[in-house]
């Protein structure tokens, strides 16, 4: 192991070494699990109408027999099938939010084998090769191999099998996962693999068949602050994919840590080879950069999470929306790809203030709705809850729905509108959005008010993202929300086992209003295969495809206020801008026609305007303002440009 390594995990151990330390659950441990799981499940969980039609599954029934075969258990009765038991019932709703985690040492614990696999499609068929590590180091099997079996099953084959067994929401979400997770396991989530070692064949770099036997190794996080994994701090409002979090800083210690090394620095800012710097505390949620190679410049933001920093025991997400707005500053003119593939999500709020730097449009917030019953009643009505976001706006619906019989609550939306009019548009040239079937949560959250914004264009690589629409709660979080009610239902699970639900949905909105993001996701406007030169050159075929789509041609809508005796003159120097409307305090005021260079024009009449709002407009106009810019008054009593968030 490297020093990186060592530093961030205990020493690993192999499969056969790690069970035996595996613990027992007495028979009453397991059915509180099971009776606590069946709680949540009927009374919490926002998608059981959705999943009961959709997949034809009674998770609840399951349950019950499951504590009836439990009551009558003897004393030697096998722990793990307990344990693959409740995974199936879970994974049967296909949704990774609602999980159950096993108890210690499963629920830190991760199997994994010293390399990755990457898929890529050529002359229609799917190709499986041995990813290059980050750091240009070489593993047990040569980088850029073909695998072509495993365990004696050809690798396609198998890859698709592993993905059945997956809860992914729809059949690319369970492929992708299935590839992501091939090789690299969270324990808690997933249990330990069925072998302790497989059998690989593949080609290597002059095409000879050659086998290898790889031993499946087990990793345990250090009892440590944990430098270079996603450093969000868990509160109940987030969107996240926490297995995908976990196994994304596990491959970034055993495949990356040159990553970890540049963030361990102590510099204010880092950035891999050929990147933008970054600022450190953001440094593994962001990396930007120019695309070499195309003409005019493109730039490209990837948002690998939507998990703000953790800065003096509070969430920065002011800081983390200004990291994307400096970002964006340093984008060219004629066109920026944000690229969100792989993420897990996050926070909802941080996703949201993002996707409102990008647009002149005020963003529609995605609303969420509790499932109506006695529970979450009793949750909202002992709201606020020290540490806790307040639940009140969503009592009236569901006190309501004791007559009215509605199946869920109002749809509340998640992120205020005063935080997202204080977002100022970062860039206002062509954009385009990457996703792929790992799309999660937050992270869907995004795209789909992309998508209902109309922002740009999507460009997917797989047909659909993950399909993750809801907000996560753990059952710590449930018995928290319930401090000091007598008839609380919620008991401490045993050694570190955990339950969490989806505890409300999102829904979309614009066009697609109220449409469930969950299982159906966002479907891309176009698609693009991966290529065997996109996973060894950087994406280049797919940067060649996102280039394609947008007409990039640069906008600029620099505005400058002065105020006289006879009100503001708005001074304009345009590029691709037509029309301009004036706005103060919400009012309007007037309209300019602009051509491209310098124009000034005089609003009268506005008084001692707090805000003023200029919004661009470009072409027929049908679609909205392109750009928008903002001024307010300091403390000196200036109008002053609105150019960071908070």
């Amino acid at each position: 192991m490297s020093e990186v390594q060592t530093k961030q995990l205990a020493p690993t151990m192999t499969l056969r070494e790690f069970l035996r330390t595996a613990g027992r659950l007495s028979a009453e441990e397991k059915m509180l699990i099971a009776r606590q799981a069946l709680v949540l499940l009927e009374q919490n969980y926002a998608h059981l109408p959705l999943k009961l039609a959709r997949y034809a599954v009674n998770p609840l029934q399951r349950l019950r027999l499951l504590l009836a075969r439990l009551s009558h258990a003897g004393p030697a009765d096998a722990e793990w099938r307990f344990h693959a038991e409740m995974l199936d019932i879970f994974g049967s709703l296909r949704d990774l939010h609602t999980r159950y985690t096993l108890p210690e040492p499963f629920a830190g614990a991760a199997a994994f084998l010293p390399f990755r696999i990457k898929e890529f499609t050529e002359d229609g068929a799917r190709h499986f090769i041995i990813a290059p590590r980050n750091d240009g180091s070489s593993g047990p099997l040569p980088a850029n191999a073909e695998v072509i079996s495993w365990n004696g099953v050809p690798i396609e084959r198998a890859v698709d099998v592993f993905g059945d067994r997956l809860p992914g929401a729809n059949p690319a979400a369970r492929r992708a996962r299935a590839l992501e997770h091939f090789t690299v396991r969270s324990l808690g989530f997933a249990g330990p693999p069925d072998e302790e070692f497989v059998l690989i064949q593949y080609l290597d770099l002059g095409g000879t068949h050659q086998e290898t036997r790889q031993t499946w190794q087990v990793a345990l996080p250090r009892p440590v602050a944990r430098a270079g994994e996603p450093p969000f701090r868990w509160v109940p409002e987030l969107e996240l994919d926490v297995e995908a979090a976990r196994v994304a800083w596990l491959k970034t210690v055993l495949f990356a840590p040159n990553v970890v090394d540049l963030i361990n620095t102590g510099a204010s800012q880092v950035a891999v080879p050929g990147a933008i710097p970054v600022a450190r505390e953001m440094a593994t949620s962001f990396v930007a950069r120019l695309v070499p190679g195309i003409e005019p410049e493109l730039g490209h933001i990837r948002i690998k999470n939507f998990s703000p920093p953790v800065v003096d025991e509070r969430t920065d997400t002011v800081g983390f929306v200004n990291e994307f707005i400096r970002l964006l500053g340093q984008m060219p003119s004629t066109g920026v790809i944000i690229d969100i593939r792989g993420n897990p999500g996050g926070s909802p709020v941080a996703a949201e203030l993002c996707l409102q730097a990008l647009t002149a449009r005020v963003v529609e917030s995605q609303p969420l709705q509790f499932i109506t019953s006695s529970l979450n009643l009793s949750i909202c009505r002992n709201s606020p809850v020290e540490g806790m976001e307040d639940l009140r706006p969503w009592l009236p619906s569901l006190e309501q729905a004791v007559e009215s019989g509605a199946v869920y609550s109002a749809g509340v939306p998640r992120t205020p509108a005063d935080h997202l009019r204080t977002v100022p548009q970062a860039y206002i040239g062509p954009v385009v959005l990457l996703t792929d079937a790992r799309v999660y949560s937050a992270a869907d959250r995004f795209a789909a008010g992309f998508q209902d914004n109309r922002v740009g264009v999507i460009l997917g690589v797989d047909a659909n993202t993950g399909a993750g629409g809801g907000n996560i709660w753990h059952h710590n979080d449930l018995v928290k929300a319930l401090t000091g009610v007598a008839d609380s239902p919620y008991r401490t699970l045993p050694a570190g086992t955990d339950v969490s639900v989806a505890i409300r949905r999102t829904l979309r909105v614009g066009r697609n209003t109220g449409a469930p993001v969950e299982d159906f996701g966002v479907v891309p406007d176009a698609a693009h295969q991966t290529t065997r030169d996109d996973i060894l050159k950087q994406g280049v075929d797919l940067m060649a495809h996102a280039a394609r789509l947008i007409e990039r041609r640069g906008r600029r809508f620099e505005v400058e206020l002065d105020e006289s005796v006879d009100g503001l003159v708005a001074s304009f120097e345009v590029e691709n801008i037509d029309r301009a409307d004036i706005y103060t305090d919400g009012r309007p005021r007037g309209s300019a026609s602009l051509a491209d260079g310098l124009r000034s024009t005089v609003v009268s009449g506005t008084g001692i305007a707090q805000e003023v709002r200029i919004e661009g407009f470009e072409g027929d106009m049908t679609h909205g303002p392109v750009a928008v810019r903002i001024f307010r008054r300091d403390h000196h009593g200036r109008l002053v440009r609105l150019s960071t968030f908070g």
